[in-house]
């Protein structure tokens, strides 16, 4: 993997960058992270109101999550808390959105529409079409990524599974208050992005918007919670599993801001994130 280390970046502190994503023209992006080798790419997409595009298909896989506004895509309606895995060569009939959308959005390659059908099929096993949070399905098993400690506290739905390599997509719901014990690794990536709520740990304070890229195998935790938290989960290059160790610090809700971050990332994360007004 060619991208950095990030734990973490608030997408707040982050510029809109017109145009920044070929497949998206007269969409402003954030960049979460990029791969300098293979192109694949982290990002916030914003679309205007009235933004379209005509039947096209990618070279690679595009995985969303709408945080704000709606989409549509091949006649069906994403709304805020709406996801989809789309598999690369799939074809698409169109692309709009009537008043305006906010979509943090994973491409698994350097993202490059291409007019009308591909020239040959693609992996059926691997669409994720539409699924909603508001659903209110929780069925995701903490015990398979070696998690049972959260259980009692949260809750979990898996998002997709790939068929083939494993990766897993989940969203994690923990309580207000919680407070785990123990520290993790995990032998493959595990990015996130924190949804709602605010989040301590061993880096620091985290509020929504919270973006990380943590390599394989870097020591993370424990977190706390008093606001409860919502946060979008992937694990790439193959499945999550988790070994647990003793801290190397006890879990302290007033944590040291220390953000592991690229040089150029680093000047805005110089200060904690100001927590946000809540009344």
């Amino acid at each position: 993997m060619a991208r950095p280390h990030i734990e973490w970046i608030q997408a707040q502190a982050l510029s809109w960058q017109p145009d920044a994503v070929a497949a998206r023209p007269g969409a402003e992006a954030k960049i979460l992270s990029r791969d300098a080798e293979s192109g694949a790419l982290s990002c916030i997409l914003r679309y205007p109101p009235g933004y379209r595009l005509g039947a096209d298909h990618l070279a690679v896989d595009e995985e969303f999550w709408v945080l704000d506004g709606g989409i549509e895509l091949d006649g069906i309606a994403y709304r805020e808390h709406s996801y989809a895995h789309l598999p690369r060569l799939m074809p698409r009939s169109g692309f709009s959105s009537a008043d305006g959308a906010v979509v943090l959005t994973f491409f698994s390659g350097t993202p490059v529409a291409r007019p009308g059908v591909a020239p040959t099929p693609f992996d059926e096993r691997r669409l994720v079409r539409h699924l909603s949070a508001t659903d209110n399905v929780w069925d995701g098993d903490f015990a398979s990524m070696g998690l049972e400690s959260m259980a009692a506290t949260a809750r979990m739905r898996t998002l997709r599974r790939d068929p083939d390599s494993g990766e897993v997509t989940y969203l994690t719901c923990t309580m207000p208050f919680r407070q785990g014990e123990r520290s993790e690794r995990h032998p493959v990536v595990q990015e996130f992005f924190m949804i709602s709520g605010e989040l301590a740990g061993d880096f620091g304070v985290m509020q929504s918007g919270a973006y990380c890229w943590r390599p394989p195998m870097i020591k993370h935790a424990p977190y706390g919670s008093w606001t409860g938290t919502v946060l979008l989960f992937r694990s790439v290059g193959g499945p999550q599993s988790t070994l647990w160790e003793d801290p190397d610090q006890a879990f302290t809700w007033k944590p040291d801001h220390k953000p592991v971050l690229p040089p150029d990332m680093a000047p805005l994360m110089a200060q904690p994130w100001k927590r946000p007004d809540r009344y």
